[in-house]
């Protein structure tokens, strides 16, 4: 117990390390393909590798610490300029980074390191290998630097002098002085506004400041001395062009900070563990529980005239407690929120890594990594949305040579995007490689035994449900095993995982132009609004987020159209569904007024036929057993303040409008055969 929470302590920092490996990996990428690697994100890729192994070294995690050691001695290199950034480089730091990635979850799981021999080695072939060279020092002889300032300069500073200077960038001396009360404020602002125009190469102390505090800040650019001037003028600095001026170029640039900067935390966040919040949560559910008999507490006293002040009392008691209480379950929640980021940058490398073990090249946008959402829920979509990917390379997207016959770029496209919609999130997948053919994928699930021959499916007509197929277990229309998918396995884990956070999975293709997967999701699964109903004699809840809306109907307003029950709503017949019947509960005869409740998902209407609706309430969903998981209808279980406490089920939407349009079907079928 007494390592436990150290591990942890590593666990989340070496995971927020890795993820800002993985993204400035992906930014190395995107400017080698443009043109060449920014010097700042070279040097910030290096900085994450030194934490995470200083990291590991506290912690007393050997392997890790030693490949990233090792690591870092490349990432020097290329710092350097000893080692040209090239696709075989960039190829061994995925690499390694998946392998740190590996290794950390090993060290969470307290089990045996891999051996890390191979990595190492990947590293060594490219430090051995020939390198590139560095320009030649004698240019420095030629510039109008004193000595003094020359000899004070890091070989990582000097590297990046020569480096501006070969690429022919004006080099100016700025020497800036300021007050002592607001010196860090004024120099963190004039180092932004130098870093949009340039690459600050140095930032030197100066003792030719009077009273104040001065520095001396030497500076590379491709603009002209008048621009450069404009530029600082309100900061009243004194600016020197340094001899060896040259023509423009382009260069990315890196801001210095102050000692004092580098001192301060970069951020105001505190680490704090989902279990922790998963604690805080059940907490504000019983406080749920705790208000809603307090709210009826207060609604009997009413009724008594001589306690009636008092029940007047209470009830502003109560809607106080209920206004305070939504503004805590609004914090919790925001707590728990994190951008979908985080899990995009992670998906960026397996399309890379998958891309490449299949031949292709395959361009990859992100959009909406800005979107929050549940910090649970994000880990429970890697899976799901990892298949997706996987499929997208193997199945959709096709090699060059048949995009170049088909007119199409050779470079396929994956698009991964997010935003929200509601108390939503839409998470779509997207490729533009050469989309499903339902009559491809009808006839294969008929081959493969998963339906029948006498399915009665058309294609054009039933385009949804034919689609659909691809998530029976065992489907694929691949017609050879590759290492990344074509197994018969991944889609219907796709949307059994997806149905497990209350989401739906929909998709959307084209023959020859590409498919899309859409996933919509709610935010959170930590608290929802639920409707408390009663079919049956029992009572369930429905999360409202799923309700369109609600009627209440009369038993001459259902007719049955092929052998179904349907009902007429806003002039669209909807098939209903009998909740009584669905759970093998009592009928208790037909009622002359009971509830339709009308659930959606995409297209798909359906109507949930129920005997009572009891209350609407925030509900904890709770999962059920084992032995119970796996129950059609049943997303859950919660907990409920009706007089005493009670138990229920939630109902899982979607799977029970899948039950019910395939119930049908099967109907419309059995009464064509006979």
């Amino acid at each position: 117990m007494k390592t436990e929470r150290p591990i942890k302590e590593f666990l989340a920092e070496a995971e927020d390390i890795l993820e800002s490996v993985s993204r400035s990996l992906l930014s190395l990428d995107e400017e080698r393909s443009a043109g060449g690697p920014a010097p700042d994100t070279i040097n910030g890729l290096f900085r994450y590798v030194h934490s995470f192994k200083g990291l590991a070294g506290v912690f007393g995690l050997k392997p890790p610490a030693d490949l990233a050691h090792k690591l870092e001695t490349l990432l020097d290199e290329m710092r350097l300029g000893r080692i040209a950034l090239n696709s075989d480089v960039l190829d061994v730091l995925f690499d390694t980074t998946s392998v740190l990635g590996r290794l950390v979850k090993q060290a969470g799981a307290g089990g045996q390191f891999e051996d890390i021999a191979a990595a190492v080695s990947s590293i060594d072939a490219v430090l051995k290998s020939e390198s590139s060279s560095p320009h030649d020092r004698s240019i420095l002889e030629r510039i109008g630097l004193e000595k003094s300032v020359l000899q004070v300069l890091t070989e990582y500073e000097e590297y990046r002098l020569i480096e501006n200077l070969y690429e022919r960038k004006n080099i100016f001396r700025l020497k800036a002085s300021f007050d002592i009360s607001d010196f860090e404020e004024r120099i963190k602002k004039l180092n932004a506004l130098l870093k949009q125009h340039g690459e600050i190469i140095c930032t030197l102390p100066s003792a030719e400041s009077g009273t104040g505090i001065g520095f001396t800040i030497i500076v590379g650019t491709p603009e002209s001395a008048e621009s450069i001037s404009t530029l600082v003028s309100s900061f009243g600095v004194v600016i020197e062009q340094v001899p060896y001026a040259a023509p423009k170029t382009s260069h990315p640039v890196q801001a210095q900070m102050t000692e004092a900067q580098a001192i301060r935390s970069a951020s105001n966040t505190v680490r704090v563990d989902i279990y922790k919040l998963d604690s805080l949560m059940n907490i504000v559910a019983d406080l749920h529980l705790a208000k809603n008999a307090v709210g009826r507490i207060a609604t009997d006293l009413r009724a008594h005239a001589e306690v009636s002040k008092y029940a007047a009392d209470l009830n502003k008691v109560h809607r106080n407690l209920e206004r305070k209480l939504s503004e805590l379950q609004d914090g919790v929640l925001d707590v728990r929120m994190v951008p979908i980021g985080q899990i995009f940058t992670r998906l960026a490398q397996v399309v890379r890594k998958h891309a490449r073990e299949s031949g292709k090249e395959i361009k990859l946008e992100l959009m909406g990594e800005e979107t929050e959402l549940d910090k649970l829920m994000i880990e429970d979509l890697a899976d799901p949305l990892m298949h997706l990917i996987r499929n997208a390379i193997d199945h959709g997207v096709e090699l060059a040579e048949e995009r170049r016959r088909l007119g199409k770029p050779e470079q396929g496209l994956i698009r991964l995007t997010a935003y929200p919609k509601g108390n939503r999130v839409v998470i779509t997948v997207e490729d533009d490689g050469r989309g499903m053919d339902p009559s491809v994928i009808l006839a294969k699930a008929v081959e493969k035994g998963l339906i029948g021959a006498d399915h009665g499916l058309d294609p054009a007509a039933d385009r949804k449900e034919v689609l659909d197929l691809i998530f029976l277990p065992g489907f694929s229309t691949s017609e050879k095993v590759t290492e990344i998918s074509g197994r018969g396995v991944g889609m219907d884990v796709v949307k059994k995982n997806v149905s497990k956070l209350s989401g739906i999975i929909d998709i959307e293709t084209e023959s020859g132009v590409g498919t899309r997967f859409v996933l919509t999701l709610p935010i959170t699964l930590a608290i929802i609004n639920a409707l408390v109903i009663e079919a049956g004699g029992q009572v369930f809840s429905i999360p409202l987020s799923s309700v369109l809306e609600i009627v209440r109907a009369t038993p001459e307003q259902v007719q049955t159209v092929e052998a179904r029950e349907v009902m007429v709503i806003r002039d669209e017949t909807v098939p209903l569904l009998r909740l009584s019947q669905v759970f093998g509960l009592p009928n208790g005869g037909k009622q002359r007024l009971f509830y339709v409740i009308l659930v959606g998902l995409a297209e798909r209407r359906l109507g949930l036929v129920v005997d009572r609706l009891r209350d609407q309430q925030n509900i904890v969903i709770k999962p059920l057993g084992k032995r119970l998981a796996d129950t059609p209808g049943i997303a859950g279980a919660s907990e409920l303040s009706a007089g005493e406490r009670r138990v229920v089920l939630v109902l899982d939407v979607e799977s029970l409008i899948d039950a019910a349009f395939k119930k049908g079907r099967q109907q419309t079928m059995d009464m064509e055969s006979g």
